[in-house]
């Protein structure tokens, strides 16, 4: 139990443009949804593919709006910022290498180890 709580703790984990940043396994995991979502994204189509109602997504767009990752558009859809877009890529590129390195090291399956991979992130100081 000790564990999982300790996994809910925001912890600096990396440096953005001389900026350290501190971000939840939940908020790395929008950031990846929404990078691969183009530009101008609805709140109801990130609702949708993650899976929860639309007040969380909205929630946590708000949270990713205050951290700078995301900004508002007028048209009531949301996009990167310049700083979340190079977050989202470096992100990305962290993920994949380190679910690589997972499946391979302990034969899990590559679908099972994102999650793990950004739980892990969120905890690590300057993993990236």
């Amino acid at each position: 139990m000790l564990g999982l709580l300790r996994l809910r703790r925001r912890l600096p984990w990396m440096h953005l443009g001389g900026e350290k940043m501190s971000l939840s396994a939940a908020q790395l995991k929008y950031i990846l949804v929404l990078g691969g979502m183009g530009e101008h994204i609805r709140t109801a189509d990130v609702a949708k593919i993650l899976n929860v109602k639309r007040s969380s997504a909205f929630n946590m767009l708000v949270k990713l709006e205050e951290e700078e990752i995301v900004i508002k558009n007028e048209n009531k859809t949301v996009s990167f910022t310049r700083k979340g877009r190079e977050l989202s890529d470096r992100l990305l590129k962290r993920v994949k290498e380190t679910s690589d390195k997972l499946t391979e090291s302990f034969s899990l399956p590559p679908d099972k180890t994102e999650e793990f991979v950004l739980m892990l992130i969120s905890v690590a100081d300057d993993i990236m």
